[in-house]
């Protein structure tokens, strides 16, 4: 499998997860992650956990990626992406959808791609078009 595939499979399966262990699963222990929310922590094992505290609240979390930019340059790869996100709480009330931005940082790591950082941003009121 060609890399930026690789590492494009790797933002969505972020994307798609529902539980803190499949969000950080290709993270490290030293990963650095800036959420939309004011938190920041270092590493998947503390990610983990807010991960789940904020997917418990939810019955479901779907997001569509608009669009992806992937940056590889030898071992390290930047991957920024454009999101929109529809949650439904688990008492059935559907949250207005809304548009987030993701940044990471990749790389490889023994031959494996890892992220070693992320950045979530949300965009209240943005449609996800990106001036060109």
């Amino acid at each position: 499998m060609e890399e930026k595939q690789v590492i494009e499979n790797i933002i969505r399966n972020i994307a798609q997860s529902f539980t803190g262990e499949q969000s950080t699963r290709d993270w490290t222990a030293e990963t650095i992650w800036f959420d939309a929310s004011p938190y920041a922590c270092v590493g998947a094992k503390k990610a983990s956990k807010v991960f789940d505290d904020a997917f418990g609240s939810l019955a479901s979390c779907n997001v569509t990626i608009l669009d992806m930019r992937t940056r590889i340059n030898g071992n390290a790869a930047l991957v920024c992406s454009v999101q929109k996100w529809e949650t439904t709480m688990k008492d059935g009330s559907v949250n207005p959808a809304f548009m987030m931005r993701q940044t990471n940082h990749l790389e490889k790591v023994n031959g494996t791609w890892k992220v070693l950082h992320e950045h979530t941003s949300a965009a209240a009121g943005w449609d996800g078009t990106i001036d060109e």
